[in-house]
């Protein structure tokens, strides 16, 4: 297993940084909807974080290790949301 982390691993570690910041509750629809990643991926990324001690095991937040690593990673600009509601293919 490789202990590397994903950089869209480290864009959620950001996100929950800034998220917590502006006090906005994350959940992990908003970080799908951010990165522009399917369901599965999304969780997939939060539990790499998960498994280096970066985030609680319980919840969507920081450890002390995630907020040391998440303050001296670079602000990142906010790719465009996807929409929560998926426009249908009616003809």
């Amino acid at each position: 297993m490789s202990t590397t982390l994903e950089s869209d691993a480290l864009v959620i570690l950001r996100a929950l940084y800034d998220l917590a910041d502006a006090d906005v509750c994350p959940t992990l629809d908003l970080f799908e909807r951010l990165l522009g990643v399917d369901k599965g991926r999304g969780f997939a990324l939060i539990t790499q974080l998960r498994a280096a001690g970066l985030m609680p095991p319980d919840r969507l937040g920081l450890t002390m290790a995630g907020l040391a690593v998440a303050v001296a990673l670079p602000a990142t600009e906010p790719r465009p949301m996807l929409s929560a509601v998926r426009p249908s293919c009616a003809a």
